[in-house]
């Protein structure tokens, strides 16, 4: 799930050795792969990142198997990303971390839905916490005077943050 490829950059500039992947990869260092099936040895990686996505509220690709499509109203997006985390186990050293970023959701029709806590109760199966940071979004582009308008229009909050859930694979 690297997106634009935005961790993979960082990684490079601090000239760690990684390995991005994503179901529509958008540029040449990126491999083709869903993260739910990734091409890698049992328990090769060091550390892991995933900023999956929050739901279907932006087009990420018209991908039929991409995670994006699926409402995260459905029991079926949390089922999909369980399926991710189990992933994520399998691929991660023992005592190695993993880090997940996300957001909740809030739409008219469906009120509020606490997809960070869901995932983490998802990640808790698998890892043992290790802390939750919330990321502030000063920037993002939901801190603009049209999604102002759109919250008081559409009466909805303006999340002003993600978080940054981070567990560990306890060794066997």
């Amino acid at each position: 799930m690297c997106g634009s490829g935005t961790t993979i950059d960082v990684c490079k500039e601090e000239k760690w050795k990684v390995l991005g992947f994503d179901i529509v990869p958008y540029r040449n260092d990126i491999e083709r792969a869903d993260a739910r099936n990734l091409p890698l040895d049992d328990e090769i990686a060091d550390f892991i990142f995933i900023d999956a996505p929050y739901s279907d509220n932006i087009e990420y690709n018209k991908h039929p198997d991409n995670i994006g499509n699926i409402s995260c109203e459905k029991e079926e997006f949390f089922i999909e990303l369980e399926k991710v985390a189990r992933e994520a186990h399998r691929i991660l050293k023992p005592n190695k971390n993993i880090a997940w970023l996300i957001g909740d959701h809030w739409r008219k029709k469906s009120g509020f839905i606490p997809v960070g806590f869901k995932i983490y109760t998802i990640l808790e199966k698998y890892f043992k916490p290790i802390d939750i940071i919330t990321v502030s979004r000063h920037n993002q582009t939901s801190n603009t005077p049209l999604w102002h308008k759109r919250a008081k229009q559409y009466n909805f909050y303006l999340r002003g943050f993600k978080y940054l859930i981070i567990m560990q694979k306890v060794s066997r």
